[in-house]
């Protein structure tokens, strides 16, 4: 039995490295992983990496896909293209993989259906609550981070996209008086920076959920439609209305509990799908 796991891999965002669900169930989903772009040149320039990856999609039995925001965006198209021209008689299952629609204009007009064929997947788990598919939240929920205590060092903490802090115009409209942690930072700096935070201001989908998972009262600013599918919601707005928004974020004692054994049923669903093969 062989199976492929495809994330986003390439990349310094570490809410993209650690969103792949091998990390935390590796008795059955193995080790086996690329990046889910490695079919493009500007993701793999080395053609022998492009050969690699379409070596080891050969041979899968099972192609594990997510997570992350792969849906609705134009960026990883051509990889659910090719997952769909390439499927022979492997079989497919998307776990915690979300809504990701972006644009320059009013965030609150960013769209939020599904668009994509559910037909494509033998299992389909979304992170976005409310739709007709299994809610399966981001498997980073599984990490032991999330069991630490952390004593609480500042009111307010600042994540941030890297991209945002090195774009001078949205890098001025963050509140200029707070450090900010950019989403380039480790896995462990950034959960420790998010707990010891009382309130997180974030424009980081993993920023926001993360910090829900750690008992914190979370403001966000959307980037993209990613956070409107979020199962625990928090107060949306532009960045310099966050103290107006700040009275309405609110802390969800069971959120680490409910995201974790909804990762746990999904594992199971899996172990069942491949157990038939």
């Amino acid at each position: 039995m062989k199976i492929l796991n495809l994330h986003r891999r390439n990349t310094a965002n570490v809410g993209d490295l650690k969103c792949a669900p091998y990390l935390y169930f590796p008795e059955i989903l193995g080790g086996d992983a690329k990046e889910i772009l490695g079919v493009r040149q500007a993701d793999a320039p080395n053609t022998a990496d492009r050969v690699a990856f379409k070596e080891a999609f050969s041979v899968a039995d099972v192609v594990i896909i997510g997570g992350g925001g792969l849906l609705e965006i134009d960026f990883f198209e051509p990889a659910l293209r090719f997952l769909n021209e390439n499927k022979r008689d492997q079989k497919y299952v998307l776990w915690g993989a979300g809504h990701n629609s972006w644009g320059i204009s009013d965030w609150r007009k960013l769209k939020k259906e599904y668009t994509f064929s559910p037909d494509l997947f033998d299992l389909v788990g979304v992170r976005d609550f409310g739709y007709d598919f299994t809610w399966v939240p981001c498997v980073s929920c599984m990490s032991s981070l999330f069991d630490h205590r952390y004593p609480t060092r500042r009111a307010i903490g600042l994540y941030v996209h890297s991209g945002t802090l090195q774009n001078p115009n949205l890098r001025r409209q963050l509140p200029a008086d707070l450090q900010p942690l950019s989403n380039s930072a480790g896995f462990q700096e950034a959960i420790e920076y998010l707990a010891t935070s009382e309130l997180v201001l974030t424009d980081s989908f993993h920023g926001a959920y993360w910090a829900l998972l750690l008992n914190r009262k979370v403001v966000a600013f959307p980037s993209s439609s990613k956070f409107y599918g979020l199962r625990h919601a928090v107060p949306l707005c532009s960045p310099e209305d966050w103290v107006r928004y700040a009275p309405l974020a609110r802390v969800y004692d069971m959120a680490l509990e409910e995201c974790r054994q909804a990762n746990k049923d999904f594992a199971s669903s899996v172990t069942e799908l491949v157990a038939k093969i």
